[in-house]
């Protein structure tokens, strides 16, 4: 009787093993990174079996992580595009799209003596620190920066 190499026990503690140590983003990436082959890990990982959810649902929460972390990094750092990449990479469909949106900075936009006023009275409500911030932003957005 031989003995069974890789049990549906195995393959499952080395996947989600696999999720936190490496981050994979599909199952596809992840059985590139296992000890066994796919058709051993779809053998003992059924589709539809509590385990592969199990599996499916490690994913989503690790992508999830990855992606907090990079939005925490992308407030702080200079380098933006790769961060933005991790983001496309892992982020979640809500953070796919705002980063998809086209801005024109170029557009022509007019304003009413209203809408200024309601920018003032917000601009007045912020604290000496915010006010600091979009001083700095303003001059940046200028050229001045």
């Amino acid at each position: 009787m031989a003995v069974e190499k890789y049990t549906k026990k195995y393959v499952l503690e080395k996947s989600l093993k696999f999720i936190e140590d490496y981050h994979p983003s599909t199952i596809s990436e992840l059985i590139a990174f296992l000890p066994f082959s796919k058709i051993t890990f779809y053998r003992k990982i059924q589709v539809n079996s509590k385990e592969y959810q199990q599996i499916d649902e490690k994913l989503k929460s690790d992508k999830l992580k990855v992606a907090n972390a990079a939005k925490r990094k992308l407030l702080n750092s200079n380098n933006v595009t790769a961060l933005i990449s991790v983001i496309k990479l892992y982020g979640s469909e809500e953070d796919k799209q705002a980063l998809n949106q086209n801005v024109n900075v170029n557009a022509q936009a007019s304003f009413s003596y209203e809408d200024v006023k309601k920018v003032e009275v917000n601009i007045n409500n912020l604290t000496l620190e915010e006010q600091k911030q979009l001083n700095a932003l303003i001059e940046k957005v200028k050229g001045n920066g």
